[in-house]
């Protein structure tokens, strides 16, 4: 099925390449070339390369290490490879780059290469785009039930948050339930240590309102605005669940900006659905939130796709031209900040299907099921045991 499915994404991408007038292809980035060829690796300084041309099967440009793994690949290639980096004249990868495309006459290359491997490619008429990206986008059959599987990971490790919190539990605790989700994928035989990656967070408030801070491991949940995130690759594929939570009864103008966040998704969500353009959903969000004085209080865009990364492609944001298609995944999360006391923000990982969309995610989103007050005993001596193994009470 696999490799069906890699032939597939293949296809698809030589028939964009005839409506560029282009015969071959250049891609580069790690993402990209394991999307077509499911082989994982890690490049560091020396660059791989999949060739995609119109009228032979795809060439894989590897480092001479690599060659015998790339080999055990799904995908009917020719494999060439160069020395090393740096290697002598003639040798190096972009002296036999050089010789591939020496019969190519209209050359594309994914705009995501880096500056110097771009600057050191010499053939007339390359042209940079962003045929991968956009490709990438539209998720099939098999990659939805990848991305459905990593979701359910997402869901869980947030209901796990939720449920294990207490007034005093340290960030680590939260930080330890991605290792619970690490060594179940193992037992299952479910676990690609290159093309998985687990984050599970909560940011305490006031740290809340920097998003894109990072919490001290010995930083303890307190009151206030709590904001729990669980970021997964799982096998390739991504998603993402987020709650605002409260560990003590909201104060009334903690209850009103909760209230405003939750309704700022609401609009959004409103709208969503195939051949709407993505600047208009963050349009919802923004005149929602500017309709009560809290657009000040933004710090970001709507949402963003997701798919073999946790960001990609479409952006909901005000500066995108992009318009929404069945089965893209994308989030949904309008964040409000108040410096010095939290932030508020839910996400979820949502699939674009043929007359709406169709939550991934499905932790509560209501204010009252986000409340904990219980004692949670259990958790509290699991946590000083967490704590204490790490030499952190």
């Amino acid at each position: 099925m696999l490799a069906k499915e890699l032939m597939v994404r293949i296809k698809r991408l030589q028939n964009t390449m005839e409506k560029h007038s282009l015969d071959s292809y250049i891609i580069t980035a790690e993402e990209d070339i394991w999307y077509f060829t499911n082989i994982t690796f890690k490049p560091e300084e020396r660059p791989f390369f999949i060739i995609i041309s119109l009228d032979r099967k795809p060439v894989l440009l590897v480092p001479k290490l690599e060659e015998a793994h790339v080999y055990k690949g799904l995908l009917d290639c020719e494999i060439v490879a160069y020395w090393d980096y740096p290697s002598p004249n003639g040798s190096n990868w972009f002296d036999i780059l050089q010789r591939l495309l020496k019969n190519y006459h209209h050359t594309g290359i994914e705009m995501n290469v880096k500056a110097e491997i771009y600057l050191n490619i010499d053939t007339k008429n390359l042209w940079a785009g962003h045929l991968v990206a956009e490709q990438r986008q539209v998720k099939s059959i098999y990659e939805l039930e990848k991305i459905r599987f990593s979701a359910k990971q997402s869901d869980m490790a947030i209901e796990k948050i939720l449920e294990t919190s207490y007034k005093g539990a340290g960030v680590v605790e939260s930080f330890s339930i991605s290792n619970g989700v690490q060594k179940q994928l193992i037992r299952s035989q479910q676990f690609d240590p290159i093309t998985t990656s687990l984050t599970s967070i909560v940011w305490p408030a006031p740290l809340s309102s920097m998003p894109h801070s990072i919490p001290s491991i010995t930083d303890k949940l307190g009151e206030g605005p709590q904001v729990s995130m669980a970021y997964f690759r799982i096998n390739g594929y991504a998603s993402e669940c987020e709650r605002t939570f409260f560990l003590a009864q909201p104060s009334k103008d903690e209850q009103e900006l909760f209230h405003h966040m939750v309704q700022a998704r609401e609009q959004s969500l409103k709208i969503v659905k195939p051949g709407v353009r993505t600047s208009d959903i963050d349009s919802e969000a923004r005149k929602y939130f500017d309709r009560y004085g809290l657009k000040k209080n933004m710090l970001h865009r709507t949402g963003h796709g997701i798919g073999l990364s946790n960001h990609e492609g479409p952006f909901i944001a005000e500066g995108s031209t992009e318009i929404l298609r069945e089965n893209m995944i994308i989030t949904i999360e309008p964040g409000i900040y108040i410096e010095g006391k939290g932030g508020y923000r839910h996400s979820d990982t949502i699939l674009i299907t043929n007359d709406g969309y169709e939550l991934l995610t499905h932790a509560p989103i209501d204010l009252n099921s986000l409340v904990i007050e219980k004692n949670n005993i259990q958790s509290k001596l699991k946590g000083k045991i967490i704590r204490k193994a790490l030499n952190l009470n």
